[in-house]
């Protein structure tokens, strides 16, 4: 004799749950990466304005591949410099002013800019940990 089970499924609410899990697991990630940075940079802090342009600048969000988050310098226009380094020249003049400490100036053709990574040693130091946060974030939900 022949019995019949019903098949309950559940695919909708674990396609979601997981989506929500992602989505945390994403912001947690990239908080920590922001405050990293923030901690472990190679420049002398003088204002706290670069330091505190770090910060998640998307939070995450569900797009059509999966989810997607943004962290990073908001606002700090010399902050890419800092990261990876450049040549500053002179757009309007003939030289850059440079103040010095006893309040004269130096005037220079261009400024080399050595690389200061402070995001990219961050995101290789958290980004492994998404799995786990995504994980955990799925665990508590």
């Amino acid at each position: 004799m022949a019995t019949s089970q019903d098949l309950q499924w559940f695919g909708d609410a674990v396609t979601s749950k997981m989506r929500q899990a992602q989505i945390l697991g994403v912001n947690k990630t990239m908080a920590s990466a922001a405050a990293r940075a923030k901690l472990n940079h190679a420049w002398q802090n003088r204002t706290g304005v670069l330091e505190g342009g770090i910060d998640i600048t998307d939070y995450a969000a569900r797009e059509e591949s999966g989810v997607r988050g943004t962290w990073g310098v908001r606002d700090v226009v010399y902050a890419r410099i800092h990261e990876l380094g450049g040549i500053i020249k002179p757009k309007n003049g003939a030289a850059l002013t440079i103040p010095q400490s006893d309040g004269s100036v130096r005037l220079v053709s261009q400024v080399k800019i050595p690389a200061r990574p402070y995001l990219r040693p961050a995101a290789d130091a958290e980004y492994p940990k998404l799995a786990l946060n995504i994980r955990k974030a799925y665990e508590r939900l």
